[in-house]
């Protein structure tokens, strides 16, 4: 609870603070723009494992010999905005916001001319601040980066044919929108300063996701005797995005 109550005040609160700053933004009057980037998201998922390499089994027993799926990595795209960026003499706050597309897709062999396909979805949006120091003219530190998540997970069981049709067999999804919580740090490079700029972020996610259901409520991940949880609640993420900006 403290750490949730701590990247709620930090990405809350500290925004109406920065309105009192002398300056804006990346350069001397200011910058706010859009940005996009790529994520890994790694992660364990016990519960999902277990459940995957139960279900392929199950459905067909010689494969039991193929290799145990693991779910350890989602990967994807993420799209957004910098709000706004509030420089003062010797540090920088600003605020953001943004949409984020993440996947992991495993897919074998069930007989010579089908496959089944295992995907896991955690689509999210979320708002953050990152507070941050200049370091040299084109490199800035965050010294501390907060977000709130709110995600949408999805698992799906796909059959794929010969002829690259797609029957979707299953879905698992989640009773409700699940809140997550990041936490890290990164560098800011600025290639052509107030307009173009490289950002890195490295950091954890805090994230609860306990169960998930099919549509008929007949089936769930984990299964009834298991006392594992879908995804671990702390998963390391980092992403590297463009930043293009309009100096104000």
């Amino acid at each position: 609870m403290k750490l949730k109550s701590f990247i709620i005040i930090i990405v809350f609160t500290l925004p109406a603070s920065g309105v009192n700053a002398q300056t804006f933004g990346f350069g001397c009057l200011g910058l706010s723009g859009f940005y996009a980037g790529f994520t890994h998201h790694y992660y364990e998922a016990p519960a999902l494992n277990e459940f995957v390499n139960t279900y392929k089994i199950t459905a067909d027993p010689a494969e039991g010999l193929v290799p145990n799926i693991d779910f350890k990595r989602s990967t994807g795209y993420r799209i957004g905005a910098n709000i706004f960026r509030a420089r003062f003499s010797s540090i920088f706050i600003s605020t953001k916001g943004y949409y984020q597309f993440l996947k992991e897709t495993h897919e074998y062999k069930i007989s010579v001319l089908n496959s089944e396909r295992y995907e896991l979805s955690m689509n999210n949006w979320g708002v953050g601040l990152d507070i941050g120091i200049p370091v040299f003219s084109f490199l800035d530190l965050k010294l501390v980066e907060g977000h709130v998540n709110f995600y949408s997970p999805e698992f799906k069981i796909n059959l794929v044919e010969q002829n690259s049709a797609t029957v979707e067999l299953n879905k698992f999804t989640s009773d409700e929108t699940k809140i997550g919580y990041f936490l890290g740090s990164g560098l800011i490079i600025h290639l052509i300063p107030d307009y173009i700029s490289l950002e890195a972020t490295a950091g954890y996610n805090f994230l609860e996701l306990e169960q998930l259901y099919d549509g008929d409520n007949n089936l769930s991940i984990p299964v009834t005797n298991s006392t594992n949880e879908v995804i671990n609640k702390k998963t390391f993420s980092a992403t590297l995005q463009i930043n293009v900006g309009f100096p104000l």
